[in-house]
């Protein structure tokens, strides 16, 4: 059994000098290749390194709506560049629950990165708080419907998550499945097809449950929410990692 974190933060200073034995442990509890998110250049930069540096590490670059404010005039030829390392563009999308760019201009650049994408034929990591009108108007506005694209961290209802797959996108659970006041996102985690459900840490942050009390996350950390699905959709957790591997490597064409 080998499953696949699509989503961590392995360039992060919470495992500088780590990162090794980070990804032991990872494969130790049964997850063997993981997917480096980029939030801005200097990130991708990062996790470009990162994956030539580790077998089975993958990246994907990319401006979080975050760090939207501070792109520089030719932040997309960069990005273009470092693309060809990559898996994927993101984490890109809207975050209306913290407003750390300005609306307006977390748009632009989202509708920017888009554009690149198809361009490039790459996956999109999407990052969506509090803004799923905004980020659907921009991909179907600039062509992103029949896009390959995962809503990452998703803690939706089922409706919301059934305006999704229509798409034909996907939908990735963190650790936030495994806590009790999660019922929601539980649901949605029963609700999403086989063919279309991911799993990942977003590590360092939402360590699952038991092991929330420490606050540093990491990707052996995924066992718990890999048995938290097989738990919710009463299936064995070999069937989980077939799964969600499958979808993995299809939509980041890891294989």
């Amino acid at each position: 059994m080998q499953l696949i974190d699509t989503h961590t933060h392995l360039v992060m200073g919470d495992y500088r000098g780590q990162v090794g034995e980070v990804l032991e442990r990872s494969r130790q509890a049964g997850i063997g290749r993981w997917i480096t998110i980029g939030t801005d250049l200097k990130d991708s930069e990062a996790g470009v390194l990162l994956s030539l540096d580790h077998e089975g590490v993958f990246c994907t670059v990319g401006v979080h709506p975050h760090e939207a404010k501070d792109v520089a005039s030719d932040y997309l030829s960069q990005m273009e560049a470092l693309a060809e390392t990559a898996v994927g563009i993101g984490e890109i999308g809207l975050d209306y629950h913290y407003d750390h760019s300005p609306r307006q201009q977390q748009r632009k650049v989202f509708g920017e990165q888009l554009e690149l994408a198809l361009k490039l034929d790459m996956a999109l990591v999407i990052h969506c708080r509090e803004a799923l009108e905004d980020c659907l108007r921009i991909l179907d506005e600039g062509g992103g419907r029949d896009a390959k694209v995962v809503f990452h961290c998703f803690t939706g209802n089922r409706a919301e998550a059934r305006r999704l797959l229509d798409w034909g996108y996907y939908v990735s659970f963190t650790g936030v499945i495994t806590y009790k006041n999660a019922q929601v996102s539980q649901k949605t985690a029963q609700y999403v097809p086989p063919d279309r459900i991911l799993l990942e840490t977003d590590c360092p942050f939402l360590t699952p449950e038991p092991q929330r009390k420490i606050r540093r996350n990491e990707p052996s950390f995924m066992i718990h929410t890999a048995q938290k699905l097989a738990e919710l959709r009463r299936i064995d957790i070999e069937e989980v990692a077939q799964i969600t591997t499958e979808n993995a490597e299809r939509l980041f064409r890891l294989d």
